[in-house]
């Protein structure tokens, strides 16, 4: 009961919150959220701490503490922004959300629908990742997604009816193998956050480091011949992005180099995440324990800033 009650005052405040960020003239709201993510950056010494280990494993020495400073207020920045395109895409017209975003290489995705082939989008914590699938979904047509359960039941009830308006279906973690099935049979496609930490999986090489990814995008589209079709969205300003469409991995026409083709499916994958990141790390989120199945180390108490 205790539980319960606390629960729903969270999602009292959550509905308290999105009714002053929706109501709030955007250009005002623009300076309220760079407020808060300098807020943030300069209190939140638990996920500030993570940001700057991730960042010291990954770049060593090769960049300044300044420049690592700013990656990790921009990678704040990028997520208060995510926080307030969750709230406003769920109660804008399709033509609005097409306003936010002009989008690179719309083609790829056409032409796969064109052939009639199932479809695996690969995406991360990247920029506009908020936008990035309803708006994809909009343009293309209906997605199941794998995402993560909230521990809260009532934000998490909000949450799979607001993604539901803009053509998406949550599909849970614990089972997403039998989900992404019924997806295909439905002739919807499939889109997996493939960047965040995982237990189990296969090693793969990520950002330069040893880590673990899931390996069931690779295992759907072997299973299934399907387009794996990796799409990041870059945040040029508040409610302005790109979407860029990048080339796609067909398994009919791959030719692997090794005989353990999920490894080396995984691999490619995350090969394209870690290309997009290193090319643009501001916009990559930072603040969370991607590297502690073999870097555990670097998140010790003690390094906290």
């Amino acid at each position: 009961m205790k539980r319960k009650i606390k629960d729903y005052f969270r999602y009292f405040l959550f509905l308290i919150f999105r009714f002053i960020f929706l109501v709030t003239p955007k250009i005002i709201m623009k300076k309220i959220l760079q407020f808060l993510a300098f807020f943030a950056y300069k209190f939140n010494k638990k996920h500030k701490s993570i940001a700057k280990a991730n960042l010291d494993l990954v770049y060593k020495n090769s960049i300044n503490e300044k420049r690592k400073e700013e990656i990790i207020y921009n990678s704040y920045k990028s997520l208060v922004f995510n926080i307030y395109e969750f709230m406003e895409n769920q109660t804008i017209s399709k033509e609005e959300m097409f306003k936010k975003a002009n989008i690179i290489n719309a083609q790829i995705i056409q032409e796969s629908f064109n052939q009639n082939r199932k479809i695996i989008y690969i995406t991360a914590h990247y920029g506009g990742w908020e936008l990035t699938l309803p708006y994809i979904a909009l343009m293309f047509g209906e997605i199941a997604v794998v995402n993560r359960k909230m521990d809260n039941p009532y934000i998490q009830n909000f949450y799979a009816q607001a993604r539901g308006k803009n053509g998406i279906t949550m599909l849970e973690k614990q089972v997403a193998a039998k989900g992404m099935i019924k997806a295909f049979k439905e002739n919807k496609a499939v889109a997996v956050v493939i960047d965040q930490h995982i237990g189990t999986g296969v090693e793969i090489e990520f950002l330069g480091q040893k880590d673990m990814a899931t390996d069931s995008t690779a295992r759907m589209a072997l299973k299934f011949d399907a387009i794996i079709i990796p799409i990041f969205t870059e945040c040029n300003d508040f409610r302005n992005y790109t979407i860029k469409v990048g080339e796609a991995i067909d398994i009919k026409t791959l030719e692997f180099k090794t005989d353990d083709k999920i490894q080396e499916l995984t691999q490619l994958q995350n090969d394209l995440i870690s290309k997009q990141v290193f090319e643009k790390p501001d916009y990559w989120l930072w603040q969370h324990k991607r590297f502690k199945k073999y870097h555990k180390d670097i998140y010790k108490k003690e390094k906290s800033v």
